[in-house]
Parts: structure tokens; sequence; C-alpha cells
């Protein structure tokens, strides 16, 4: 299993950064291949899918190997962040048949309102929702870099164990849209 775990803000002393890390730590314990794709690392200024730059093209590839993907980000206004939602809009087709995950992160709320606007953008983007966790009041969650609430450590195992039987049943669907990928690129 090729999961990409997706930190989706950038903000300066950011409590989604040890979340995102406690996933990519867990993940690995599980035997997958988890990488972080941090967006301060894409922070892009516009979402022109036909002029891709080289960082777009970093991204794009690392979309088009992952089983599936986990976003872990906090709620901005009512929302996602919006170099989420700049990152996020740089492709399209090579999300089609991706199981997602969301982890929400806040100090007090637990981002309610960030789910269903993610959950409704993963749709359009022909992903599938399938399992959230909302790190509700985060500085009280974390020792360190490990999880103290014993709720929190089930709900984490069993986001990942619907990721992974529903990256399995999507599988065929994301080869076809690959190869249809593939195709198309070659074909150029």
């Amino acid at each position: 299993m090729k999961v990409k775990i997706i930190l989706g803000t950038a903000r300066e002393g950011r409590k989604s950064e040890g979340v995102a890390r406690y996933l990519v730590k867990k993940a690995g314990a599980l035997g997958w291949e988890a990488e972080l794709i941090d967006v301060r690392d894409y922070l892009l200024a516009y979402t022109h899918r036909w002029k891709v730059t080289p960082e777009m093209e970093v991204y794009r590839n690392k979309i088009l190997e992952a089983d599936a993907i986990l976003i872990v980000a906090p709620e901005y206004n009512g929302s996602y962040p919006g170099e989420l939602k700049i990152l996020l809009d740089t492709i399209y087709d090579e999300y089609e048949g991706l199981p997602l995950g969301i982890a929400t992160v806040s100090s007090v709320t637990g981002g309610v309102r960030l789910l269903m606007e993610l959950r409704t953008a993963a749709v359009n983007y022909r992903m599938l929702p399938v399992g959230q966790v909302l790190f509700y009041n985060v500085d009280d969650l974390f020792d360190g870099e490990e999880l103290k609430d014993e709720k929190y450590k089930e709900r984490v195992e069993r986001l990942f164990r619907t990721l992974e039987k529903y990256a399995k049943a999507l599988r065929p669907i994301r080869e076809e849209v690959r190869d249809k990928l593939r195709e198309k690129t070659e074909g150029v």
C-alpha cells in the first residue's frame, strides 16, 4: 500500500504537522509506504492545469503512484486552507479512483465544516471519501509525537483499515485511469 499524506496548511506553528507526522509513522508501522506531501513545498500562485510547472509535475507523479490519500488540515474560516485548494486543483484526472481519508485538526472545535467542504470537493475530483478522524483539542491528545488517547488510536487504525479495503476495491479503476493518462501523454 502506498499512501500519500497531504499536510494541507502552510501556517507557522501549525498543529497539523505533528498529526501528519504521526500518521506517516503509523502507516509505516502497518507496513505501508507512506510519504508526506507538504503544501509548503508546492506554494503555487495559480491552478492552471494546462501550464504545468516542475513542482506540479512532481506532485502529479506522487499522486499517480498512490493507492490512497490522507489529507491532514485545520479548518480555516469554515472550510479548508487556500493553499490546499490550489494544490488539489493543479491536477484532476489523476485523482480518480483514489480513496480519501481526512484528518481534521483543531485546538477546539474539530473541523466539521472543513470535513464537509473537503468531502464535497473530493467527490468532484472523483476521489472517494471513505473515512475521517477529527482531532479535537489536539494539544491534549499528544505527548510529544505519541497519541495518548486510546479512542483516537482505534479511530486511526479503523481509518487505515478502511483506506486499505477501498484501495484494493478501487484498484481496477485507478489502473484504467492511469493507463489512459499514459496513452494520452505518450500520444502527445
